[in-house]
């Protein structure tokens, strides 16, 4: 049997020694449009911030060896023949496969293409990107970096460059920064946090409407409002896209329980679009933890004939180059508990007695023993309310009783 995954990331490199892991001892091969061995994007802004490059990657170098992997680097997919199930690349080569895990992950979102003829103009979304970036911050000597878009990426990226040292602005449409991660009062509590602990200009409301370049290079920015901001690097985290199109499918690519796209193919992180755990909605929730979960349901199927997948969950978690930390998860619907002082805010959702959704902002004392009553979907009534004000050793106590 011939096993070929399209994507190198985290959820192919799971699947990929996952298959191992039980014994498969049949052609492995993973192509990837990137040079380099698997890696994890939740780790990238700390590069960015300074630290060395090996803080990235998540697997050894001798990663490809070490499990018998055919590792077909640098060359992107151009097509995919499914009756033939043949992958044919940019460079020339066609690879049969029996089994295919297509993980290509996603990539930004531009709202002008052209911007990124503009040197100095970035992503923020895979290593290439990232290295890109670093090498640019060192060889023009950044000082000032705009990045558009206030979500969990934005975010993210306007920390790890101000950790850097550089005079960062983050500009964000909404009223808030991560306006999807969290409710309004969440949302606005974390902005006032990160305005407090950090020295980011967040200008929130606005938009980028233009750049300006000298000799093909990032020079100024101009938003809605005509405020015009001398910038030398310019970062877009506005949105990201899945990269499905090869598959002739728009959005992310609809799994079931087995993860299968058709009879030979899967589908597995941010470009698979699976059923959420509690509310059974379809849609792409790109973490890690639901990636290696999806990647290793793959491989229960092709082994074993089974459909153990579950479904995903919409959990994100901020914390990097901040001291205190962002967790969110769920539907923001439903009876609404909340306990909030100078430095923490702590709001849960409750619907049928049940724990709907969640936000905290500043501490991490609740947030096992909360997401483990998120999961299991335990009845627990209007309880939750003494719960919230908890100090450490008790929420650990009650984190242990709900296990």
């Amino acid at each position: 049997m011939e096993v070929v995954t399209v994507g190198c990331g985290m959820a192919a490199a799971e699947f990929a020694t996952t298959l191992r892991e039980y014994g498969f001892r049949e052609n492995i091969t993973m192509i990837s449009n990137e040079p380099f061995i698997p890696y994890s994007p939740c780790s990238m802004p700390f590069f960015v911030s300074g630290e060395p490059l090996e803080t990235v990657f998540w697997k050894r170098k001798d990663f490809f060896d070490k499990y018998n992997i055919k590792a077909i680097l640098d060359d992107a997919v151009a097509s995919i023949d499914t009756d033939g199930q043949v992958i044919s690349t940019a460079k020339g080569r066609n690879i049969y496969y029996d089994k295919m895990l297509y993980a290509p992950g996603s990539r930004s979102f531009f709202p002008q293409e052209e911007w990124l003829e503009t040197y100095g103009v970035f992503g923020f979304k895979n290593l290439t990107d990232i290295v890109s970036i670093d090498e640019y911050i060192r060889k023009e000597n950044v000082k000032n970096a705009l990045v558009f878009g206030g979500g969990f990426i934005g975010v993210d990226a306007a920390l790890s460059l101000w950790k850097r040292g550089l005079n960062v602005t983050l500009v964000h449409r909404n009223n808030r920064v991560l306006s999807q991660m969290t409710d309004v009062e969440g949302g606005i509590f974390a902005t006032e946090r990160l305005r407090e602990k950090t020295d980011i200009n967040i200008k929130l409301k606005s938009v980028v409407k233009d750049i300006f370049s000298s000799d093909g290079k990032i020079k100024g920015a101009v938003l809605d409002d005509g405020t015009y901001l001398d910038i030398d690097l310019l970062i877009i985290t506005i949105g990201v896209r899945p990269n499905s199109e090869i598959l002739g499918v728009e959005g992310g690519i609809k799994v079931d329980n087995s993860l299968k796209f058709n009879d030979n193919i899967y589908a597995a992180g941010d470009v698979a679009s699976t059923k959420h755990l509690i509310t059974g909605e379809h849609g792409i929730y790109a973490t890690y933890p639901n990636a290696r979960v999806q990647a290793r349901s793959a491989v229960y199927n092709i082994l074993f004939n089974k459909n153990l997948f579950r479904g995903s969950i919409n959990t994100n978690v901020l914390k990097k180059h901040i001291d205190f930390p962002i967790i969110s998860a769920g539907v923001f619907e439903g009876e609404e508990f909340t306990y909030q002082n100078k430095n923490i805010f702590r709001k849960i959702y409750m619907k049928d007695n049940k724990i709907n959704g969640y936000i905290l902002v500043g501490d991490t004392i609740i947030s096992g023993f909360v997401y483990n009553l998120y999961i299991t979907q335990k009845e627990i009534g209007n309880q939750i309310n003494k719960y919230l004000g908890l100090k450490k050793g008790k929420a650990y106590y009650i984190y242990a009783l709900s296990s």
